[in-house]
């Protein structure tokens, strides 16, 4: 009943070039494994309940919100707010052309070390991090700096922790590594079989948390008036306009359509509104995609027929 054709985790599409649209309803599918698992979700309810030609297109936040305002893309299956505040003010609240899902499901995100780092060197709050003594500890190539994770190139977040990390002072004891999520990955569960000191990026949903013992550093709490991100595609001097020295709020995570859908293919906008997901489901996914490799189309195939009932309250059966 769910068999599809089209394995989004093959995509090779260039990101920076957005092809002339061609099928009904075109999804932008940024590079994580829990937007290619979304995106293959929707592509197979909207198909099945419509009829509805979908396609995939990998690319990036703000390439994908551009498109969408633009006409050439049509979701974006994966918005993490605050993350991507940037865009939805711009293309939700301003111009009016994307519209979001009425289902959030939580997130959260923040720096963590492994519960043997934190055990043997004490610590405790992302503050202690930028003491120069503890980030040697943290040394893998002799420079006598630190080596921490901050996202992947195109992630809002990436930015967004960039500054953070350059507010708390830890830029300064730290290298800030901005590599691809599986990199990482292989990096931590490297750092955790051998004993060594280890400090990443941690946020769910994502697999980090069933790979390692992992510990949340203290940070002070959110404060909106002390959160001012300027985002590189908004200005070139984005790191000296910003400045963040609390924890991030609650995340939101939802899907982001163009507003003309809810003319142009209303049910298709009925089934990505129902869709209600949560951590636990989508760290699953994650799991079973990036550790045990496993095809997105037979995993996410496996979980809707696992779950009908529960996607049949989605389409209002």
């Amino acid at each position: 009943m769910f068999g599809k054709r089209v394995l989004v985790g093959t995509l090779m599409i260039t990101a920076m070039s957005v092809p002339a649209k061609a099928a009904d309803i075109t999804i932008g599918v940024p590079n994580w494994a829990a937007a290619e698992a979304i995106s293959y979700m929707l592509d197979t309810l909207i198909e099945q309940e419509t009829g509805l030609e979908i396609d995939h297109v990998a690319s990036t936040n703000p390439v994908i919100f551009e498109a969408i305002h633009n006409g050439d893309m049509d979701v974006h299956p994966d918005v993490w707010l605050p993350n991507q505040k940037n865009l939805t003010e711009r293309f939700v609240d301003k111009e009016g052309t994307v519209a979001l899902s009425d289902n959030a499901y939580d997130g959260f995100a923040g720096f963590c070390v492994t519960k043997q780092t934190a055990d043997e060197l004490g610590v405790k709050s992302i503050y202690d991090l930028a003491d120069p003594e503890i980030a040697k500890h943290f040394d893998t190539d002799g420079d006598g700096k630190g080596e921490i994770w901050v996202g992947a190139t195109g992630w809002a977040g990436t930015s967004i922790d960039t500054v953070r990390l350059t507010t708390y002072g830890v830029a300064e004891t730290f290298k800030l590594l901005e590599m691809d999520e599986a990199i990482a990955i292989s990096r931590m569960k490297d750092a955790t079989a051998s004993g060594k000191p280890f400090a990443t990026l941690c946020f769910a949903p994502h697999l980090m948390f069933q790979l390692a013992d992992l510990v949340q550093l203290e940070e002070p709490a959110y404060d909106e008036a002390k959160w001012t991100m300027v985002q590189p595609t908004e200005d070139p001097n984005w790191l000296e306009k910003s400045d963040i020295e609390v924890a991030y709020p609650p995340i939101r995570i939802q899907i982001a359509y163009a507003k003309r859908l809810e003319e142009e293919a209303p049910r298709a906008v009925e089934i990505m509104r129902g869709v209600q997901l949560d951590t636990e489901t989508v760290n699953g996914w994650n799991y079973q995609i990036v550790e045990e490799k496993r095809p997105v189309a037979e995993v996410m195939d496996e979980w809707m027929a696992a779950n009908k009932e529960r996607i049949d309250g989605w389409l209002g059966f």
